[in-house]
């Protein structure tokens, strides 16, 4: 089953909406190390092109991200009833998360911000727009026009989640292990996904346990009793699709049927 509600806009660069909100998959921006080759003294040494300065909002999310804090990015077209009511709101949901949130302001015609505006594709979104980025960079929520302050909480997601989001929209499979009270060894699927040539460059796994109290919302959306004893395996894949659950016993073969089963 779909963990979310896809709106058609956004599927053609995977992105997704996630709990009452989104789980979203935002385009992949890589970082490339730029090395000047080192010539003798008696050649010209080749010197690699200064990168452009980082906008107001850029330099946000970087700094934001080195503090472990999400960024609210508000991206409007003009000063206006719409903008000056969604700026309120957000300024009053995140009054009492100024350890955990900060906020930027994106003018989408300001020729400085136009790397952030390509990279969400919001050039032709109804206006104004927030995008939550965790600190590891995952979109966890959009909200077009309108959000309340229930919906901005929605935007922060647990540890779990925010690891599963970030490689959801990088495209990958991910399995969860979720560890019941009574010990049990990891699932041999694990192991065998990691070693399969098909499977292993676009699979990742994490392991959590279901009693962890900061775990509880991703819990709930896996339909997982956090007093459960036994082990669980859960297959998401992109773009937010909850392929299956499985109990510890399961096999390559059986939660790679079911993949196959929902298309992915």
């Amino acid at each position: 089953d779909d963990l979310i509600t896809i709106p058609r806009k956004f599927l053609r660069k995977g992105i997704a909406m996630n709990l009452n909100t989104l789980l979203n998959r935002s385009a992949l921006a890589a970082a490339l190390a730029l090395i000047a080759p080192v010539f003798a003294m008696a050649q010209a040494r080749t010197v690699a092109p200064a990168a452009a300065p980082l906008s107001k909002a850029q330099a946000a999310i970087e700094q934001a991200s080195k503090d472990g804090k999400y960024t609210f990015l508000m991206f409007y077209k003009t000063t206006d009833a719409a903008s000056n009511a969604m700026s309120a709101t957000l300024k009053e949901g995140l009054a009492d998360k100024s350890e955990q949130a900060v906020v930027a302001y994106v003018q989408v015609g300001n020729p400085a911000e136009q790397a952030l505006v390509a990279k969400y594709d919001v050039s032709r979104a109804p206006m104004p727009m927030i995008v939550a980025l965790a600190p590891n960079g995952a979109m966890t929520g959009m909200f077009a026009q309108k959000v309340t302050a229930e919906k901005l909480g929605d935007a922060f997601v647990t540890p779990t989640m925010m690891f599963t989001m970030k490689n959801l929209q990088e495209n990958k499979l991910v399995l969860v292990t979720v560890q019941g009270s009574a010990k049990a060894p990891a699932p041999v699927a694990i192991k065998d996904f990691q070693s399969d040539p098909h499977f292993k460059d676009r699979i990742v796994t994490i392991g959590m346990t279901a009693a962890d109290p900061q775990e509880g919302k991703f819990v709930g959306q896996m339909q997982i009793d956090p007093r459960a004893k036994a082990t669980h395996t859960v297959l998401l894949a992109p773009p937010g699709v909850m392929v299956g659950k499985f109990d510890a016993v399961a096999s390559k073969d059986d939660i790679a049927a079911a993949l196959a089963k929902a298309g992915k």
